[in-house]
């Protein structure tokens, strides 16, 4: 699933999978702070697991996030004769 896809179902699955996500690691920062164990690192590494899930989906549900497609001079394709 890629921004710039045209599949129907790709906004909707990625509202749930953002949903799901936040919903998840709340709960995980919760559970560790019931059994007193959300130190630093954890902390870190529950925003790195943020990090890894939430903007490849937020750029397929908002594609004007994106920076623009960079089109060669010329607008055509050259291909490279060195082998």
């Amino acid at each position: 699933m890629l921004p710039n896809d045209d599949k129907p179902w790709a906004k909707s699955l990625a509202r749930i999978v953002i949903c799901l996500t936040l919903i998840a690691l709340a709960g995980l920062a919760y559970y560790l702070e019931a059994h007193k164990s959300l130190h630093i690192p954890e902390m870190v590494g529950i925003f790195l697991l943020f990090l890894t899930i939430v903007p490849p989906n937020l750029a397929v549900l908002y594609p004007s996030l994106l920076p623009p497609k960079h089109t060669p001079a010329g607008g055509r394709v050259t291909k490279s004769t060195i082998r």
